[in-house]
């Protein structure tokens, strides 16, 4: 089990390489998607469930540019396995290239203790947190098509 570095490669001229991490893939790919199909330069982007990433592909991995946590807020598990994954990453990735993604906040049946958890967990990490919601799945209160949707809250965000 090695720890992922961010400057241990080179980076690709023109090129970010993010690793999304979620345990559930729920949302993962229509995230991937997103992101590859709304962009001006090559976006690449690759899918585990944790960290760490298997050793046998290590030489042939890029470098990875940003690390994305996607946390469901409807599973502890979710939450657990982001908070697990955390000690596979080189502290140097936490100095601007890893963010938490929160899906399913709106959710009536959360409880406010699951948000706060994670809400202090990206704060004692100077990381940046995202909520979001695929709108396929909020297509049954909303008439307005397949898409995602972001916003992001930066509490004591130096950019």
């Amino acid at each position: 089990m090695s720890l992922l570095k961010p400057f241990s490669k080179l980076p690709g001229l023109n090129t970010a390489n993010i690793l999304l991490v979620e345990g559930e893939e729920q949302f993962q790919q229509s995230l991937a998607d997103a992101l590859v199909e709304e962009t001006a330069f090559t976006v690449n982007v690759r899918l585990a469930k944790s960290l760490p990433l298997p050793l046998e592909n290590e030489e042939s991995r890029p470098r990875i540019d940003l690390v994305v946590f996607i946390i469901n807020l409807t599973s502890e598990l979710s939450f657990q396995s982001a908070e697990a994954s955390l000690k596979y990453l080189d502290p140097g990735y936490f100095l601007g290239k890893v963010c938490f993604m929160v899906t399913n906040a709106r959710n009536a049946s959360v409880p406010t203790e699951q948000l706060d958890a994670v809400r202090k967990l990206a704060a004692s990490l100077h990381c940046p947190l995202l909520f979001a919601e695929d709108q396929v799945c909020l297509n049954s209160f909303h008439e307005h098509g397949a898409g995602l949707n972001l916003s992001g809250h930066f509490k004591d965000s130096h950019v």
